[in-house]
């Protein structure tokens, strides 16, 4: 009977061992998406009242092979096609948090893209604040990609200016901050 009671024994040991493993206090919980978003859109003088409301959110290369530099994008469409939608891009080894980036966006070599960017789309424009023309500012409050999460809190007082000639305009005012699930870009 002894070596049934320390086989027992050794079964005992192993699943509190692995009870312990998995409980609560050693697992990382998942990441919920959390947003507070004041962003305003006016185009024509008129307020955009949807933009797309889907994200799509990563870390990880810009354009590998172009520009091969860490990048955040946040992206906010909608999957029917029938609203606006808008993007940031944050150089994560460029960008500095805190800072306040002056529109038109311009780039600082080496990089190949401004540190920090901002785009629209409508049904027939695309703007962009690195559009000549564009005016205002965005300022990046902090920023951060990790294995678990994705944080990101700005706010921008600005107009972004047509990417096509005869082009229009879109203000934009207002804060966005959220965290995320990490996910790496394609």
């Amino acid at each position: 009977m002894q070596p049934n009671l320390r086989a027992c024994g050794a079964i005992l040991a192993i699943a509190v061992t692995f009870l312990l493993a998995c409980s609560e206090d050693h697992t990382t919980k998942p990441v919920a998406t959390v947003i507070a978003d004041s962003l305003v859109f006016i185009s024509g003088g008129v307020a955009i009242d949807s933009m797309g409301t889907t994200p799509v959110v990563c870390c990880g290369l810009y354009d590998p092979g172009f520009v091969n530099e860490r990048a955040m994008r946040i992206v906010f469409y909608d999957p029917a096609d029938r609203k606006p939608g808008w993007q940031i891009l944050v150089l994560v080894d460029r960008a500095q948090p805190g800072a306040t980036t002056t529109l038109p966006t311009t780039v600082v070599p080496p990089s190949k893209i401004p540190a920090v960017s901002m785009f629209t789309a409508t049904q027939g424009d695309e703007l962009s604040s690195d559009a000549e023309g564009s005016a205002g500012t965005i300022t990046v409050h902090s920023f951060s990609c990790d294995a678990t999460k994705i944080q990101i809190d700005f706010s921008v007082d600005a107009t972004l200016a047509s990417e096509f000639g005869g082009g229009g305009t879109m203000d934009v005012t207002g804060s966005f901050q959220a965290t995320f699930p990490a996910a790496s870009c394609p």
